[in-house]
């Protein structure tokens, strides 16, 4: 019996090896975790992956769809989220979305060019003031809410401005305006307020106003008359419009319905230099020129309708002097708020 001992020791060598391994191969009931920021092969002298875990987007508690008028354009506020995800790649469907240490304000956005031979655009002067009035400017790559909007049409995308740190959307409020400038204000949630302009006026007409052009007598009323912080239409084919207000400052719109006499044809409103109207502020004559004018020819005794836009200041005397200088001239109040 000289092989027993031997076969035994074979035995015990096969068995110590089979041990280890059927160990291994056991699945326990509850696996065990790799330590905290670490994977599970991890070499535990690698550093730690130390990149923000970022969480679902958080919509703004009690916002509901809200509209404001800026330029040209209105603008619908649809939706609000903080996020972490950075605006090039906000949006993007197709793509990875990107995560950063900065927390973002989103507000999903509809914009309407509401004029139809011109384009919009709007980069600037565009904010997003907090609860202590601190303005954070508009981050405007990757939306094509901020890309330019052709000719009556409608953009849908996004506004984005990156939060200081513990900043609150509580109080916040959307603003359009650059500084030194008119501003629109539009607040996130709570009640919307009333906007103050365009503000409708009473301004009386001259009457007749013997114009330049070999003494042409027009008959000339003030059909309409507002102040506003922009002025912007569409007529026979283009549009009109003027930038925002600087800051103590408005636009004045007229509307005009001027009569030819009849038996003159070819009389009309000049504007120009030393012209048939002026922008009187303070007593003083200002340049004759118009912001925006459409006064044109009028036919022997037809009425046309034509409009006049002044840059004027919010405070002070401001005045409408209607007739050629060194003839007959009338002046007439423009009221102010």
């Amino acid at each position: 019996m000289p092989r027993r001992p031997l076969w035994r020791l074979y035995q015990a060598i096969a068995l110590a090896v089979a041990i280890p391994v059927l160990a291994a191969g056991c699945a326990t009931e509850e696996p065990v975790a790799p330590l905290d920021g670490q994977q599970a092969a991890a070499n535990l002298d690698t550093e730690p992956d130390t990149s923000p875990t970022p969480g679902a987007p958080v919509p703004l508690t009690g916002f509901v769809p809200r509209s404001i008028s800026y330029l040209n354009a209105e603008i619908t506020v649809t939706g609000v989220e903080v996020s972490q995800q950075t605006p090039r790649s906000y949006g993007n469907a197709t793509g990875t979305p990107e995560y950063g240490d900065a927390h973002y304000a989103y507000l999903a956005v509809k914009v309407a060019n509401q004029l139809n031979f011109t384009t919009f655009l709007v980069q600037d002067g565009v904010f997003l003031a907090l609860a202590d009035d601190e303005l954070v400017p508009l981050d405007s790559s990757g939306s094509p809410a901020t890309d330019v909007i052709a000719p009556g049409a409608t953009a849908t995308g996004w506004y984005a401005f990156e939060l200081p740190a513990g900043a609150s959307l509580e109080r916040a409020s959307l603003v359009f305006g650059p500084a030194g400038h008119r501003q629109e204000r539009l607040p996130l949630i709570g009640d919307l307020p009333t906007p103050e302009y365009p503000k409708a006026i009473t301004v009386a007409s001259p009457g007749t106003v013997l114009t330049g052009n070999s003494g042409c007598p027009l008959k000339v009323e003030v059909e309409e008359a507002y102040l506003a912080h922009w002025v912007g239409f569409d007529e026979d084919g283009r549009s009109h419009t003027t930038k925002q207000a600087e800051a103590g400052r408005l636009k004045l719109h007229l509307g005009l319905a001027v009569t030819g006499p009849a038996n003159r044809s070819g009389c009309f409103i000049a504007t120009g230099s030393g012209g048939d109207v002026h922008l009187i502020v303070d007593g003083d004559r200002l340049g004759d020129y118009p912001e925006l004018g459409g006064t044109t020819n009028v036919a022997a005794g037809a009425t046309d309708r034509q409009y006049l836009v002044y840059d004027i200041p919010d405070s002070g005397q401001v005045e409408i002097e209607w007739g050629r200088l060194g003839g007959k001239q009338v002046r007439i109040p423009v009221p102010l708020p």
